[in-house]
């Protein structure tokens, strides 16, 4: 793997840290290799293996009164946050 400098690194930090996920320095060290663009792009993704079906259907297991937001009173709105 290609030596990268620190502030490429730096500046992935602060990517994944405003992107909501952190990361440990291996991580920090192959996103910085792979890029900035290809990071964002990868984040952005939403077309994984799972899809956001997949996504959805696993939050509803564990939270189903989401499922029908009419049965209680501000659900709605909680489900809108989460497709957020």
């Amino acid at each position: 793997m290609a030596t990268v400098n620190q502030e490429s690194i730096d500046l992935m930090a602060h990517l994944m840290r405003r992107a909501g996920f952190g990361a440990d320095r291996d991580e920090l060290e192959r996103r910085a290799a792979k890029g900035y663009e290809a990071t964002v792009e990868e984040l952005l993704n939403t077309d994984g293996e799972q899809g956001e079906r997949a996504d959805r259907e696993y939050f509803l297991r564990y939270h189903p009164g989401f499922r029908r937001p009419i049965t209680s009173p501000g659900m709605g709105g909680s489900a809108w946050l989460y497709d957020m």
